[in-house]
């Protein structure tokens, strides 16, 4: 699709250019930053407990008690959801949906049967007779609060592995940010360079859909520009691809009736290089692609379109 005297990289060129995990040290000192500040927290909560009336006060005093100490003794977030909902169910408690930690705990605090319930399956629900009877050994296994367990809890690193999990979310989110920023730096270099003007994050109504970037209207596209760095695979790189797709469909609509977009993908991280299948559709559908290693091809792209800009 592309013209004039810029060329669009390959499938190959762009594989083999993928930078597979993007590193900026202001993040890495961000996350660590907080890993620290959790770690060293959440373990002055934890080494109050040592009896089944500490560890009730803790679930009292810290709205994440729940969410900590199933991650820190290994206990499945799903199954002991299931298991509380036995609880809810054999107790005689209304059942309209099934409980996510916060509301267990909340429930905890505000029924004293449910209270002596849940605690009694943290604390010794493994060796609890009634418990052995209807919750199979396997899903029992670390429902235990005994001396190795104790230990764990409080041991750093430990704690460090649980904070880092939670974390993961943040971690990635913060890394996209930085990634966007890498890019969109260059791109309001190169607009100020021709006196363009860009939007960033906005619906496109031609397109039915939100893009990284729109030179310089979203109601009158010139270029549409999306972004996107992957390090792990997920479904939404599936969806990238229908969106693509569909935008490439547009675009021809577009151009023949006389209104030319140029569509350009920036595609980087290991998560593509795990999905060929969409990485290679979605460089079918695009006019360019950039990734890190070819930023530089943006100027040319823009230079080589600046007329129809």
């Amino acid at each position: 699709m592309a013209v004039n005297n810029v060329q669009k990289l390959s499938y190959e060129e762009l594989f083999n250019s993928t930078t597979m995990f993007y590193i900026n040290k202001g993040c890495e000192k961000s996350i660590k930053d907080m890993i620290d500040t959790q770690t060293a927290d959440i373990l002055v909560g934890l080494k109050t407990i040592t009896s089944k009336e500490t560890l009730k006060q803790y679930i009292i005093d810290h709205k994440d008690a729940l969410d900590r100490l199933t991650s820190v003794m290994e206990i499945s977030e799903e199954r002991f959801k299931r298991m509380v909902s036995m609880i809810r169910k054999d107790r005689g408690f209304v059942f309209g949906t099934e409980w996510g930690l916060s509301k267990i705990r909340s429930a905890m605090m505000e029924s004293p049967v449910m209270m002596e319930s849940i605690l009694n399956l943290i604390w010794n629900g493994k060796n609890d007779p009634n418990m052995q009877a209807c919750i199979p050994a396997f899903y029992l296994e670390n429902m235990s609060m005994d001396a190795n367990t104790l230990a764990k809890i409080k041991d750093e690193d430990s704690v460090r592995q649980l904070v880092k999990r939670s974390l993961e979310g943040t971690y990635s989110n913060m890394i996209g940010d930085a990634v966007l920023a890498d890019v969109e730096n260059e791109l309001k270099r190169v607009c100020a360079k021709y006196g363009l003007e860009y939007q960033k994050n906005v619906r496109v109504p031609k397109l039915d859909r939100a893009v990284s970037f729109v030179i310089e209207s979203p109601n009158k596209p010139k270029l549409i520009f999306d972004v996107s760095y992957s390090v792990t695979t997920s479904s939404s790189q599936g969806s990238k691809k229908t969106a693509a797709r569909k935008t490439e469909e547009v675009i021809k609509s577009e151009r023949a009736s006389g209104n030319n977009i140029i569509y350009v993908n920036f595609l980087d991280g290991a998560g593509w290089i795990g999905r060929q299948a969409d990485l290679k559709e979605i460089h079918r559908c695009s006019d360019y692609v950039l990734n890190f290693k070819n930023m530089g091809l943006l100027e040319d792209i823009i230079d080589a379109h600046i007329d129809e800009l």
